[in-house]
């Protein structure tokens, strides 16, 4: 039997750097962007293919430091299986890696239900969640949660740390959300450090970002696509204030909204990575999306 199994990308859509400081933040599944895993039985032996990482190993060639192959442990437990079945695992992703929208979480997720369907189990959000969460521990070190949780639930949800988190009942579905590379790097350690090294003149900035987090929550809850817009405006405005935009994501989300973009904004820890943006319906989506296409832009 084959199964196949997958996994959404996720977005912070509103709080980053003012989350580190008690704020709210509010993440969202990217439900069009996914990692898919796939398993058939190759009456061999277990073997993983993912051609995007130019892999094709068996269990034993793989690392063991490797977040997959410690995940295969955590699963050969969780189904009480004794050795691992002999089949090929195969992975494919459209999520970009180390981008912030929670290419390793997804993995995990995808993994976890796809052998969930293998041995015929049913395993609760949670319990994925729970053993994702495992997995995050390795990548990150100490993770925050957020990615394992809104990936395993597929929906929105508001983190304040030190709290947890809780749902937030939206329909995402009248929000015409593009995400985009800017195609420059940055070091999140390196601009989060910076915004505390100057927390004297960004703290107003910072609870700015939190009361707008709470005022994006009811329009969230509402349905409001201008507001949020307006909100993703504002937000970015403010991430400006604390210098962890640049000039070529400044550029580049003024692009959208002189194209009459509802809103844009920056997403993640900023100075390059990916950027938002709220266009006014599908159509006007894709014209968006041709216009970072002439500029060599990727879209997702």
């Amino acid at each position: 039997m084959s199964v196949t199994a997958s996994a959404s990308a996720k977005t912070i859509l509103f709080g980053e750097h003012a989350v580190v400081y008690g704020e709210p933040a509010i993440a969202i599944p990217l439900s069009d962007t996914r990692t898919y895993a796939e398993i058939r039985p190759n009456g061999l032996e277990f073997r993983v293919i993912s051609p995007k990482v130019r892999l094709n190993q068996t269990f034993p060639e793989l690392s063991e430091e490797s977040g997959l192959k410690q995940l295969l442990y955590l699963l050969k437990d969780e189904f009480s299986l004794t050795e691992l079945p002999k089949v090929t695992l195969s992975i494919r992703s459209d999520i970009p890696i180390a981008s912030g929208l929670g290419s390793g979480a997804a993995l995990s997720v995808a993994v976890i239900r796809a052998f969930a369907g293998l041995t015929g189990s049913e395993l609760p959000a949670e319990r994925v969640n729970g053993i994702a969460y495992e997995i995050e521990k390795i990548y990150h070190g100490t993770p925050s949660g957020i990615d394992n949780t809104v990936i395993a639930y597929e929906q929105p949800v508001i983190f304040i740390k030190g709290k947890g988190f809780r749902p937030l009942e939206a329909d995402l579905s009248r929000l015409s959300l593009i995400t985009a590379d800017s195609g420059i790097r940055s070091k999140t350690v390196d601009v989060v450090s910076d915004v505390r090294t100057h927390m004297d003149r960004n703290e107003a900035a910072l609870r700015g970002i939190g009361s707008l987090v709470r005022t994006a929550e009811t329009a969230l809850k509402a349905g409001e696509p201008a507001e949020i817009g307006r909100l993703m405006n504002e937000n970015q405005r403010l991430l400006r204030a604390i210098d962890v935009s640049c000039p070529e994501l400044d550029e580049l989300i003024g692009l959208a909204l002189a194209n009459g973009a509802l809103g844009a904004k920056l997403t993640g820890a900023g100075r390059g990575g990916n950027f938002l943006v709220l266009a006014q319906d599908p159509d006007h989506a894709r014209k968006i999306r041709s216009l970072y296409a002439e500029r060599d832009i990727r879209t997702i």
